[in-house]
């Protein structure tokens, strides 16, 4: 082996998970977790959403009671909804505010004062990063490829 050498191709890896109790999904949504299954993640969310996070592979109704399954993705390069917003190759792509979408990453930013939920915040920016984009998107692009990583 000599350096720029490839040890190892990336493959993919998927798998089935319950959806949180009457709750649906569309294909290419970025999931997270809460409370009793995985919903489209939202950076806002009360529950935290931070990741791992998986792709939703399937597009699944909600039922009336109970809890779906949704096939979805752990690992690989995927497509997925984003918001407005121009995302550079390779950048840094992170949980958005709107359900099931992902935006350019914004790196943490360490106040000019201390106070611990301002810290926070910009700290749980790092448990929202979904991956790296894989080609970029333009703006006004609705979808990008990204590499989703298992973190």
């Amino acid at each position: 082996m000599a350096a720029g050498d490839v040890v190892q191709e990336f493959a993919y890896r998927k798998r089935k998970v319950k959806l949180k109790t009457m709750t649906g999904v569309t294909k290419g949504q970025v999931l997270a977790w809460d409370t009793d299954g995985y919903v489209p993640g939202d950076a806002d969310a009360a529950s935290g959403n931070i990741g791992p996070f998986y792709v939703a592979l399937e597009t699944v109704a909600a039922p009336g009671s109970g809890q779906a399954e949704c096939e979805v993705l752990e690992e690989g390069v995927v497509e997925v909804e984003k918001v407005t917003g121009a995302i550079n190759d390779g950048d840094w792509v992170g949980l958005s505010t709107t359900a099931g979408k992902v935006t350019a990453f914004a790196k943490p930013d360490a106040p000019s004062s201390y106070a611990e939920a301002t810290m926070q915040a910009e700290l749980d920016k790092i448990f929202k990063r979904v991956g790296r984009s894989y080609g970029g998107a333009a703006s006004g692009d609705t979808t990008t490829k990204i590499r989703l990583l298992a973190f």
